[in-house]
């Protein structure tokens, strides 16, 4: 596929919140949109299939760009479980990590993420997909102190074979951003500029999450939203490229450590440059007051001067139920999330669109 009409690629993982949110979008957005997803164990399902079952079950048959789960890999290491083995030969990268080509011919509207732990196997690997006609993704993972300087040798393979690729993403993933990045926005202009230039048929992407760690003490407030900032403030720096917006769908760049019991009830309510919340704590702790919590912050946010009435999304339609005290409301954190991640996923979206002039009905289908 081409990737010149690609609006947004979010960055999501294989779990029930992101799988939730995506799937409740509006059919026509989903068409605009073009996740990535690194494949991992779907909750407790056994095999590879059911993952994909699930993805196909949110979007569909549309693209979905793929990547392998490097911690989850790291838990499968020593384990004979299908999935895990499965996994497994996925990460291979004998014979140009040939069971990942595999994958992707098999499965023709699946997006291959290049896998560069095994340098001496990348021309391989993409010769593999250049000979199936895949468009390939370049994911570049700038985080744990990693540098485009750490990718010299990557990228000077990729180079030699950029005239027989059929269509090149490349993804700058540097995870976790926060206010000190727009300092250095010049730094990330520099580094679009040069793959610009060597990869000029490229697409170019970049990606990163503000999404707090934590809200503890906190009651409500708003939080800026820099990874839209920072993407706003490259595009004004750079001239004659288009780049496409990426972020982890207000979601964060690592998982929380497990532990701590249940968090306070928390409503999200994601506008276009920053994300408003309402947080209610714990008094007594039964499951009777938790339900009652998130009725209250969700009758809080409706009755806000950031609530919009005319934006009619599942995301949305979940506040205004839990307001009624619909037991089908929000419930839980997990709910809570998928609910942010949906109307996050559809404001970004259309960041550029005048909101209350879109139709979010769906077709009738009979």
């Amino acid at each position: 596929m081409s990737f010149d009409d690609v609006k947004y690629i979010p960055i999501l993982c294989l779990k029930p919140a992101e799988m939730a949110a995506l799937e409740e979008l509006p059919e026509k957005d989903k068409d605009n949109l073009l996740p990535l997803i690194p494949l991992k164990k779907w909750t407790t399902a056994s095999n590879l299939e059911k993952a994909c079952a699930r993805l196909k079950k949110a979007f569909s048959d549309r693209p979905i760009i793929l990547d392998l789960d490097r911690d989850y890999l790291k838990e499968c290491i020593g384990k004979t479980t299908q999935i895990a083995q499965e996994l497994l030969d996925l990460n291979d990268s004998s014979k140009g990590y040939a069971k990942w080509v595999s994958f992707f011919k098999e499965n023709p509207n699946y997006l291959p993420v290049l896998q560069l732990q095994d340098s001496n196997e990348l021309h391989a690997q993409i010769d593999g997909f250049i000979e199936i006609k895949s468009s390939i993704v370049l994911r570049l993972e700038l985080t744990n102190k990693l540098t485009i300087n750490d990718y010299t040798d990557v990228l000077k393979k990729i180079y030699s074979k950029k005239n027989n690729i059929v269509n090149l993403l490349i993804i700058l993933d540097y995870g976790d951003f926060d206010r000190t990045d727009l300092i250095n926005i010049y730094k990330y202009v520099q580094v679009i500029n040069w793959f610009s230039k060597f990869f000029p048929e490229a697409k170019i992407s970049i990606s990163g999450t503000s999404f707090p760690y934590s809200f503890t003490g906190s009651y409500k407030g708003e939080i800026p939203i820099y990874e839209r900032q920072i993407y706003n403030k490259i595009v004004s720096n750079i001239e004659g490229l288009s780049l496409i917006y990426s972020d982890r769908g207000s979601a964060r760049a690592n998982s929380l450590n497990g532990g701590g019991g249940v968090p306070p009830p928390r409503i999200d309510y994601p506008l276009k440059n920053d994300w408003r919340f309402v947080r209610k704590e714990f008094i007594t702790g039964d499951e009777n007051e938790k339900e009652f919590l998130y009725y209250e912050a969700c009758k809080e946010v409706i009755a806000s001067d950031y609530w919009d009435a005319n934006l009619h999304l599942w995301g949305t339609q979940m506040i205004e139920k839990t307001a009624l005290k619909d037991p089908y409301g929000i419930t839980s954190p997990q709910k809570a999330t998928a609910v942010r991640i949906n109307i996050h996923l559809y404001i970004q979206l259309h960041y550029f669109d005048k909101l209350d002039e879109l139709d979010t009905d769906e077709d009738w289908v009979d």
